[in-house]
């Protein structure tokens, strides 16, 4: 026979597992490498990679939501965001719906995260 407390916590860690689950769903990440960069450095190439439009597509459909850009640190990483944040801006999305967050984990790598608004 399970207690209340038992149970109790059964319960929290079902629904725990479920907000974590739904969260992960929602959530939408893509890894822009150093070397893909080097390819992707106009906006008719950045058009045609899929991820980046997937990206762009949830974006479009998640009012509210914001592109979060986890960067290298350093100068070199800095410019390497700016530059994408140039390139996102001209593909349309407005610089307020991005925010940098400087530390991906690697020296060549930027993910980009949406993070999911309130609307």
């Amino acid at each position: 026979m399970i207690s209340k407390t038992g149970l109790l916590a059964s319960l929290f860690c079902c629904l725990w597992l479920a907000a974590w689950a739904a969260q992960a769903d929602d959530d939408f990440s893509l890894a822009l490498r150093a070397e893909q960069w080097d390819t992707l450095r106009h906006g008719e190439a950045l058009l045609k990679q899929p991820q980046l439009a997937e990206l762009m597509q949830h974006w479009m459909n998640k009012p509210g939501s914001v592109i979060e850009l986890r960067y290298p640190g350093g100068e070199e990483g800095e410019i390497w965001v700016h530059e994408l944040m140039d390139w996102l801006v001209a593909l349309g999305v407005p610089s307020t719906a991005m925010q940098t967050l400087p530390g991906s984990g690697t020296d060549d790598t930027i993910y980009m995260v949406l993070i999911q608004g309130s609307n």
